[in-house]
């Protein structure tokens, strides 16, 4: 039998992935947006009363920025986060081809207000920004 899929374009599928930057600062959407506001080619989307913030890369990818509560039900995630005194948790999403465009702006991220940018996994590693040791 013949191939059916030839003669049709293949649509390249993104993977999108979900990591967390928790810090030991109160911090809000607009403060991170204001940081990276500095750094050129980014278009920054801000919805400061809903506390999320969007930024579009060069490439038309973008990554979010979502406060969620740091009151973890888990015990072990609930522990590792008193541990380390955590005040803000963002679930960030991007596309994971992204990854290595956006270190950078992680990195910044954590210069200015510490903490640390995870995945979000079980033993929330690997740690892509910062450092989550106690």
């Amino acid at each position: 039998m013949a191939d059916k899929k030839k003669g049709f374009p293949t649509k390249l599928v993104k993977k999108y992935i979900d990591l967390l930057y928790m810090t030991p600062q109160e911090i809000n959407a607009k403060e991170i947006a204001d940081l990276l506001q500095e750094n050129k080619g980014l278009t920054i989307e801000l919805w400061a009363e809903m506390n999320v913030l969007e930024f579009v890369l060069p490439n038309q990818n973008s990554v979010d920025f979502e406060a969620i509560d740091p009151d973890f039900k888990t015990p072990s995630d609930a522990a590792f986060v008193k541990n380390r005194g955590i005040k803000s948790v963002y679930s960030i999403n991007l596309c994971e081809d992204d990854l290595s465009i956006v270190t950078p702006y992680f990195e910044q991220l954590v210069e200015k207000f510490s903490g640390f940018v995870c995945a979000d996994s079980e033993d929330f590693t690997p740690v892509y920004a910062g450092s989550s040791k106690k």
